[in-house]
């Protein structure tokens, strides 16, 4: 067919000189495909292709359409290959996406082998049609409504669809036309399969209110690919100038998120989910939005495969969870030491001349306690006044997985005079200068710093 050469010169450059590896199934679509590429290499003889058929062991009519490909590939010394999924015969669920899964890593372990840069596979404008539909029935964010793209990355190289804007009858029509062989799957004609459903029942009335619904489909998916693209753009610089990589995820700032468009604020969240795999359902993306908007200023949501949305106050993250448990830590400082005391890996107190967070205290106060806060733990907050350290950290809007780690210290007289690196008590601010001592607390990014 004319479209192939027309697609070619649109979206391959040099494709004279590159070689395909084309999928072919053995269904009239595939067919057409392959008789084009043969017909084309004939007008090219630098154009190199060859032929991947997967048999799937799910039809008995498989093996009829392998003898098919092979005859007519041997007849036109055309190279294929054949791979064989033996497992499929055992499926019982999910079958159509690991067979899918199947197929596409022999379509990769073909480009590797046959140094091919592009896939070719037959996706048609009614393919087109019942993929948009079906997302729209089923919820999709505004890439998947979009459709199918007439080229995408795949593997190291491009996925293509050459056939995106040519209707079935069209291919049906051609191959008559020109006597190519082709085997029709006789489970399309089960209404099992959502696909068929909206394929035999759902399509066909719509065309009957519109015979060009399928040129109708194409211009839809055309103009929101083009918005996808703009708007995708938008977002990666955003992502680049806001987006903070964490050691086990990333973090971003909710006023700056906010001030972006809410579609965008959208198209964020979805390239957020392509950094975690593609994990991210429609509902997952959604309820991270509302929680995000949601006047709750700290609240978890949790995702899949252990990753957790987080809101902290005006801290937004998507993280891997951590299983690591902080254990309760205590310990007794008798006097003033010249050596450092070592809190943690990245934590210190020291009684010498360093810089850092400081607090006083008095000869009076020892010895000394410094241990992790407890949960009923309350501190002098002005005179008369104490408060609960659990009520000052939300006041402080200190993020709760911070408030496990915060070091208490008491004196003598088990009175929580400081929480290191945030407050020392109303009674310790107002010691005399000549009875003061000085503790500096100091964590490891303080020390580097110095």
């Amino acid at each position: 067919m004319k479209e192939v050469e027309t697609f070619l010169n649109q979206y391959v450059s040099n494709w004279q000189q590159e070689s395909f590896v084309l999928a072919v199934s053995g269904g009239v679509d595939s067919m057409v495909l392959l008789e084009s590429f043969f017909k084309l290499q004939k007008k090219i003889k630098t154009l190199n292709f060859s032929v991947v058929h997967i048999h799937h062991h799910l039809r008995k009519e498989s093996d009829e359409e392998e003898e098919m490909v092979r005859n007519f590939c041997g007849e036109r010394s055309i190279s294929l290959e054949v791979y064989h999924w033996e497992k499929g015969i055992r499926q019982k669920a999910g079958v159509e996406e690991k067979a899918r899964k199947f197929r596409y890593q022999k379509l990769k372990d073909s480009m590797k082998k046959n140094n091919a840069c592009y896939v070719v596979v037959a996706h048609h404008a009614d393919d087109q049609a019942e993929t948009v539909l079906m997302k729209l029935t089923r919820g999709s964010t505004i890439e998947g409504i979009a459709g199918m793209k007439p080229i995408r990355p795949f593997s190291e190289g491009y996925l293509i669809r050459p056939f995106l804007t040519v209707d079935k009858e069209d291919l049906y029509d051609y191959a008559s036309i020109h006597q190519i062989p082709f085997k029709e799957d006789v489970t399309n004609q089960s209404l099992e399969y959502t696909r068929n459903r909206f394929r035999q029942e759902i399509i066909p009335l719509l065309k009957q209110e519109n015979t060009k619904f399928n040129q109708k489909i194409q211009v839809f998916t055309q103009t929101l690919q083009e918005q996808q693209e703009l708007i995708l753009t938008l977002a990666d610089q955003w992502m680049e100038q806001e987006l903070v990589e964490l050691s086990n995820g990333w973090s971003w700032n909710k006023e700056s998120y906010m001030k972006q468009p809410i579609a965008l604020q959208k198209v964020i969240l979805v390239e957020l989910s392509k950094k975690l795999g593609g994990i991210l359902s429609t509902k997952n993306v959604f309820d991270i939005q509302e929680a995000i908007i949601s006047d709750t200023s700290q609240m978890s949501l949790n995702l899949p495969n252990g990753w957790i949305f987080q809101k902290r106050y005006n801290q937004l993250l998507i993280t891997k969870e951590l299983k690591e448990e902080i254990s309760y830590q205590e310990i007794r400082v008798e006097e003033v030491q010249t050596a450092d005391i070592i809190l943690s890996e990245n934590e210190s107190l020291s009684f010498t001349d360093q810089q850092g967070w400081e607090m006083f205290i008095s000869l009076e106060d020892f010895p000394l306690i410094i241990r992790r806060r407890k949960p009923n733990d309350r501190f002098l907050l002005k005179e008369n006044q104490h408060q609960s350290i659990r009520r000052w950290c939300i006041n402080q809007k200190i993020p709760k997985e911070e408030r496990g780690n915060l070091w208490i210290v008491e004196n003598f007289s088990k009175e929580i005079i400081a929480i290191l690196g945030f407050r020392q008590t109303q009674s310790l601010s107002k010691r005399k200068e000549t009875d003061r001592i000085r503790i500096v607390y100091r964590k490891k990014e303080e020390v580097l710093s110095c």
